[in-house]
């Protein structure tokens, strides 16, 4: 019995409140179906795998997932942190959707791309270090210091001779765990904001090296041969908000 009908007016029984929950649970369910084959007629994907520098600060990026999932709440997003040499590995073997990537060149033979922006490498340190102290730096006192470098530089040689400045090394895997060995005054680092602020605990050093200016320019990229969809490109303007414009 789904009411009862012994008062004035009917009340639902338990009964018919339980009946009541599932057919709720039926119907949005149904609702659910319909907006998913909706979006999927309109060229929506079902699933999507964003890769993501992990030797940049991509927080700008992670913010705006929430506005992402509301726009498209039915698709499956996958997001990964990998060096770019994983990236580029992913999206030739197309486990990788799009990806936000350092540039390399004469590369594009398995891949589109779109050139996003650079970012400047920044020379930190932690607020207690002794460095931090100093109103100027050297190279030969960055070079008695330990360096933190990210380990991703351990497969690419010439970005290696490029940042190492020091003979004592150390590598922490990615933007903020260099960060958290910088804030932790380890040692001094390079480190790649684009244009979000330093972190907390962070501190530029107003160092010699820093007189020539080094920076490391962004791809976005994507299988050959896959035309852009609106998922990919509202992932490629928070690139472009991340990153310094490259005009």
């Amino acid at each position: 019995m789904l009411f009862d009908r012994k008062g004035k007016y009917p009340e639902v029984t338990a009964e018919g409140l339980n009946l009541y929950d599932s057919a709720k649970v039926v119907v949005d369910s149904a609702e659910r179906f319909s907006n998913n084959a909706l979006q999927l007629s309109m060229g929506v994907p079902a699933n999507l795998t964003l890769a993501l520098d992990q030797d940049i600060n991509v927080d700008h990026v992670l913010a705006s997932l929430p506005e992402f999932q509301k726009k498209w709440p039915h698709l499956r997003l996958t997001v990964v942190n990998l060096s770019s040499q994983d990236i580029f590995e992913g999206v030739k073997q197309g486990t990788i959707d799009l990806a936000l990537s350092q540039t390399l060149e004469g590369q594009s033979c398995f891949y589109e791309f779109m050139a996003i922006g650079h970012s400047n490498a920044k020379i930190v340190v932690g607020k207690g270090h002794p460095l931090a102290r100093k109103r100027h730096i050297s190279n030969d006192q960055l070079a008695m210091v330990t360096q933190i470098l990210s380990s991703s530089l351990q497969n690419q040689p010439n970005m290696m001779e490029i940042s190492r400045m020091s003979p004592y090394v150390w590598f922490a895997q990615g933007y903020h765990g260099v960060v958290d060995m910088v804030r932790n005054n380890l040692g001094w680092s390079l480190l790649m904001c684009g244009n979000m602020p330093l972190p907390e605990g962070v501190t530029e050093l107003d160092a010699e090296f820093a007189k020539t200016e080094f920076f490391i320019q962004y791809d976005a990229i994507w299988p050959k041969n896959r035309s852009l969809r609106d998922v990919d490109l509202y992932f490629i303007e928070a690139f472009k908000t991340l990153l310094k414009s490259t005009v």
